[in-house]
């Protein structure tokens, strides 16, 4: 197996993780757990399946309370050096971003990004917001790291991306798309348990039309002037009995 590369960002080595694919191909790809971002290797688009979807959303939980970087402007490819240029594009699910090498050596996404281009996070809605205001102080931008003080724009001021939540109706999608593919198969009963959990997970979150963000947990910073905490990693939280 290929040797990590080194983290555009921080430069420490990342982490490779292997995903199912589409037409049972597997998907190598490189994370920074610390800076939340992956890395693709001369691919436009990752094609996962719904497995692939759910470990991805596994392995990040796992680690959500590894140290956080902010994202540096300055990152560089991590093949040829040559400064990654900001991209935008948009998907079916809206706008997203990613960090772009001039040699077409890949792109660095992060994690938030990645999942606005796979329509699996949305804005917060009106409800979400006016919570926020009474209850907290300031969060931490998913996209880039930087502390985001609760407010009218309920955007980061540093890199511009608005607050997101995990969307509950398509991860449920997904993991009923999952449960149709793994029916006919004997599959290991700790991913069964997993996928069953985390289905009930979804569905009480969108029967309720509670804020997927729960009682905030130990990372939030209320007024009394705790850390701030990631509103998307939070809400993904969910998926594991995280409430």
């Amino acid at each position: 197996m290929e040797l990590a590369l080194d983290c555009p960002n921080c430069a420490a080595g990342m982490e490779h993780l292997a995903l199912e694919g589409v037409y049972a191909a597997a998907l190598e790809i490189d994370l920074c757990f610390a800076c939340h971002v992956l890395w693709f290797d001369k691919r436009e688009s990752i094609h996962l399946t719904a497995s692939g979807v759910l470990e991805l959303f596994r392995v990040l939980h796992e680690h959500r309370e590894d140290p956080r970087h902010a994202l540096d402007r300055r990152s560089r490819c991590p093949r040829c050096q040559r400064r990654l240029s900001i991209r935008h594009d948009i998907g079916k699910g809206g706008r997203f971003s990613y960090y772009a090498c001039p040699s077409g050596h890949g792109r660095l996404t992060p994690f938030s990004e990645f999942l606005k281009e796979k329509e699996f996070v949305r804005e917060l809605n009106a409800a979400e917001r006016h919570r926020l205001r009474v209850e907290v102080k300031e969060v931490q931008c998913s996209r880039c790291g930087a502390p985001v003080e609760v407010g009218g724009s309920f955007a980061c001021d540093h890199c511009g991306s608005p607050l997101t939540v995990l969307d509950a109706e398509a991860v449920e999608r997904t993991l009923r798309a999952l449960s149709a593919e793994r029916e006919q198969e004997s599959g290991n009963p700790e991913d069964d348990e997993m996928r069953a959990r985390a289905l009930a997970s979804m569905e009480a979150m969108r029967s309720r039309g509670d804020d997927p963000f729960g009682r905030f947990g130990p990372g939030v910073r209320r007024r009394d002037g705790l850390s701030p905490f990631d509103l998307l990693t939070a809400s993904i939280g969910f998926l594991f009995g995280d409430s």
